[in-house]
C-alpha cells in the first residue's frame, strides 16, 4: 500500500499557433491598453479628438511628475507596451502566410506592403516561441494597463493630483 508508483510524464506537445487566431488576439490585447490610456486621458481631461493615442505624452508626464508608486509602475509598463509599437503597426497592415522550412519546422511570415516607395517595413519570419512570446507579452500588458488604469480611475485623491497642470506650464 505504501509502494508508490512509478510516473511517467507525458511529451508535452504544443498545439501550433493559428496565425489569424494568434495575429486577433496580440491586436486585441494592443487595443485593450489603448482604449483603457483613453479613458485615463478622457478622466484627466487631456484631449483625445485624434485619437485615444495623441496625448499619450503628456498623460506620460503626468505620471512621471507623481511620487505615487502606481503611476511609475504604470509609466513603466505604458514605455514597454509603447516599445512594441513598430511590431503593432506591422501586425495591423500585414498579411500572413505559413510557411514551412526544409525540416518541416512552421513559421508565420507577416508582409507588409510599404507605404510608399521609401518603406523599409520589413517582413517578419515568425517562430512559433515568437509568436508565443509576443501574444504573452501583450496579454500581460493589455491586462495590466488596463487593471492600473481602473484602479487609478477610481482613486479620486490620485486623479486630481494627475490633474493638476503643469508647475512650468501657462494656464493661458
Amino acid at each position: 500500500m505504501s509502494e508508490q508508483l512509478p510516473v511517467t510524464p507525458l511529451p508535452v506537445t504544443l498545439i501550433p499557433t493559428e496565425p489569424f487566431d494568434w495575429l486577433g488576439r496580440v491586436l486585441n490585447h494592443f487595443a485593450t491598453a489603448e482604449r483603457a490610456l483613453g479613458q485615463l486621458c478622457v478622466a484627466l481631461d487631456l484631449p483625445v479628438e485624434k485619437g485615444p493615442l495623441s496625448s499619450l505624452q503628456s498623460l506620460c508626464s503626468r505620471l512621471t511628475r507623481s511620487g505615487d508608486k502606481r503611476c511609475q509602475t504604470l509609466r513603466k509598463r505604458i514605455e514597454r507596451w509603447r516599445s512594441l509599437r513598430p511590431l503593432r503597426h506591422l501586425l495591423a497592415h500585414a498579411s500572413i502566410m505559413v510557411m514551412y522550412d526544409t525540416a518541416g519546422n512552421r513559421f508565420i511570415l507577416t508582409r507588409h506592403l510599404p507605404l510608399d516607395r521609401y518603406d523599409v517595413t520589413p517582413d517578419k519570419l515568425w517562430t512559433e516561441e515568437e509568436c508565443r512570446e509576443l501574444l504573452r507579452v501583450a496579454a500581460n500588458d493589455g491586462r495590466s494597463i488596463a487593471d492600473q488604469v481602473r484602479n487609478l480611475i477610481q482613486n479620486v485623491a490620485l486623479l486630481a493630483e494627475l490633474n493638476k497642470p503643469d508647475p512650468g506650464s501657462n494656464p493661458g
